[in-house]
């Protein structure tokens, strides 16, 4: 079972942040601008809220 400890939190959000920066790109390469656009923030969204629950963990 995984652990929702800093560690994690902070590995998930990194990975998320990559993967939101990455499907950013593909809203300028793609031609399904708009599927790319609604993953895009579905990925940023929560990509935010696992870093926000990463920060206050460790407060």
């Amino acid at each position: 079972m995984v652990s929702f400890d800093h560690y994690t939190l902070g590995y998930a959000a990194f990975a998320l942040m990559s993967l939101a920066m990455v499907s950013g790109a593909f809203i300028f390469l793609s031609k399904r601008r708009d599927a790319w656009i609604r993953i895009h923030i579905a990925i940023s969204i929560i990509a935010y809220i696992v870093m926000f629950l990463s920060i206050w963990l460790v407060r």
